[in-house]
């Protein structure tokens, strides 16, 4: 990544503190993909893979692919709500969570071409994050 497009980023980065709304980053190539997770994890943030993993650290992104499950999507709804239901298979019980906006943020990471492929299913991602970055 270039230093100015670094800068940028960091500051995309820094302005997803205090949302209300899940970020996003779209990625033009798998290459893209893996340096905005590189950069992310240099600033701290902490890869989840299930939902309930997002939780578990004040900065957290995921990895949204055109398979992603509706849960994820549903998490991305109910994320600006002030409390998320989570359905935890593992123990079949539904778990609440209210997300801490002032210390913490939740970012989707995804190929554009699996987020075209995401929003022709109908979920309409775009619509419903906060602040988005592309470069």
């Amino acid at each position: 990544m270039k230093e100015t497009e670094n800068k940028e980023f960091t500051d995309f980065l820094k302005a997803t503190f205090g949302q209300k709304e899940v970020g996003l980053i779209i990625a033009q190539d798998r290459d893209q993909l893996s340096d905005f997770s590189g950069a992310m994890e240099s600033e701290g943030f902490k890869r989840s893979d299930n939902i309930s993993d997002l939780f578990n650290s004040a900065k957290t992104y995921l990895v949204a692919g055109e398979n992603m499950s509706k849960d994820f999507y549903d998490f991305l709804i109910q994320y600006p709500t002030g409390q998320v239901e989570i359905f935890d298979n593992n123990v079949m019980e539904s778990k609440t969570f209210s997300p801490d906006y002032t210390n913490g943020c939740v970012i989707f990471l995804v190929l554009k071409e699996d987020l075209n492929k995401l929003q022709d299913k109908g979920w309409n991602i775009l619509a419903n994050c906060g602040p988005a970055y592309q470069s």
